[in-house]
């Protein structure tokens, strides 16, 4: 007979309890599913508070003993075990010894220690009359740690076979060290606005990964959920733009308001006999960039941010009209050189004023002379001190001898003729163009 049993007999004077240990679970350092099947009898596991992984004392069984289990006896039998001691052919290694149980109960507490030999539970503690406790692991000494705590344990209950009587009930209780899990959150959001870049698609980064994207609505809002922990980034796809990172921690939300200012808006066009000469380039009277005229009387200023432009050929009075860039898109502005003895850059020509269809040419051209506001009358004599002269009108109208005799004299010369609808058609292609030839 063990020593354990030998005490119980001492104070009972009838034979220790043959307790039904059962084998304990193989025990791994997840929490388990606890089994109370005392939970009748008042019994209860109050878990314990404790930070996602951290470790803490889990009870993973309270059991009360059956009347054949229990042989009369009104105790609270423990065992305290630690993964970390597991044996694959000895489960019962999983035992703690030298770790300590606290009990306690309305105006006292006691520590007990688990001691005994592998074949009796680790530790027992007797219950008295009307006593109610609770039980709670600490470990060892110096290493204690947060535990469940088992409460509504007492003796207080009514007869139910021979061994289980009033106030002879006893309770068998296994805590487990374990580590709490650790929770991942994804509920964080992201959202907010993008001025100026609406229809255009953004991009969540996290890091350099690419979580997800979606197309911007048309008032430039965007909202990206269910996020987990992490430093995340907007960016709007085929720009430079790209947010700071903001560090969310799976449950908070963060609003970011950006705008994109665009720098991609392009102005070319041509200088008529302005090759090699320079053109400026301002915006709200303020030089931008300058630019020299190519040989094919072409130019280019590229990489433009939104704003109100104007070309202008340095050294003359040649400026073009004003020209709205919104960051993307594309203007044209076209200039005349002057030619020497030239004081008009453009003349446009109709035929006398008294010619039949003189008038009806003005009705046709007043867009055109609205859109490039050239200089324009009835004299051949005035266009020929124009370096580009726009003729409109038949030979019946304008000669083709006065053509000859402009182009001659230096200037550039063009012809718009034809029917009515000729005409219009072929003026409203300059327009459109953003160019009068």
């Amino acid at each position: 007979m063990s020593t354990f049993r030998s005490f119980l007999a001492s104070i009972f004077g009838r034979r220790a309890p043959a307790l039904a240990i059962a084998p304990a679970p193989r025990v791994t350092s997840v929490p388990q599913e606890a089994v109370n099947d005392a939970q009748a009898y008042g019994v209860a596991v109050v878990p314990a508070t404790v930070t996602p992984g951290a470790w803490y004392w889990q009870a993973v069984r309270v059991h009360h003993l059956t009347p054949a289990e229990n042989g009369g006896n009104h105790h609270l039998y423990l065992d305290i075990l630690d993964p970390a001691l597991a044996q694959e052919a000895n489960l019962q290694g999983q035992r703690t010894f030298g770790a300590r149980a606290k009990i306690t109960w309305d105006g006292g507490e006691q520590l007990v220690t688990v001691d005994k030999p592998l074949n009796e539970p680790g530790a027992n503690f007797p219950m008295w009359k009307w006593q109610i406790c609770a039980a709670a692991a600490l470990g060892l000494p110096g290493q204690e740690l947060p535990s469940d705590r088992v409460t509504g344990l007492q003796t207080g209950h009514p007869d139910e076979a021979p061994g289980n009587t009033l106030f002879h009930h006893s309770f068998n209780v296994t805590f487990v060290k374990a580590q709490a899990a650790v929770v991942v959150y994804r509920d964080s959001v992201v959202y907010g606005v993008v001025r100026g870049a609406a229809g255009r698609t953004v991009t969540l980064l996290r890091g350099s990964e690419a979580v997800a994207q979606q197309p911007l609505a048309a008032d430039g809002t965007f909202r990206f959920a269910d996020l987990a922990a992490g430093d995340y980034a907007v960016a709007v796809e085929g720009t430079p733009l790209r947010s700071a990172p903001t560090t969310m921690d799976g449950q908070s939300q963060a609003r970011l308001d950006l705008e994109l200012i665009l720098t991609e808006s392009v102005i070319t066009g041509r200088v008529r006999n302005g090759a090699d000469r320079t053109v400026q380039l301002t915006r709200d009277a303020a030089e931008v960039a300058t630019a020299t005229v190519a040989s094919d009387e072409s130019y280019r200023f590229g990489g433009l941010a939104a704003g109100v432009y104007r070309v202008a050929l340095v050294g003359t009075q040649a400026v073009s009209d004003a020209m709205t860039l919104d960051g993307a898109n594309t203007a044209t502005a076209d200039l005349v050189v002057p030619g020497p003895g030239k004081p008009l850059a453009h003349y446009v020509l109709f035929g006398p004023a008294d010619h039949p269809k003189t008038k009806a040419n003005l009705l046709l051209a007043q867009d055109y002379l609205l859109a490039f506001t050239p200089t324009f009358g009835f004299s051949a004599t005035e266009a020929a001190g124009a370096g580009l002269v726009t003729i409109i009108g038949g030979t019946d109208a304008v000669s083709a001898e006065t053509e000859a005799g402009l182009a001659a004299g230096a200037a550039t010369v063009q012809r718009i003729a034809g029917s009515p609808t000729e005409v219009a058609a072929a003026l409203a292609q300059r327009i459109a163009a953003g160019r009068p030839f």
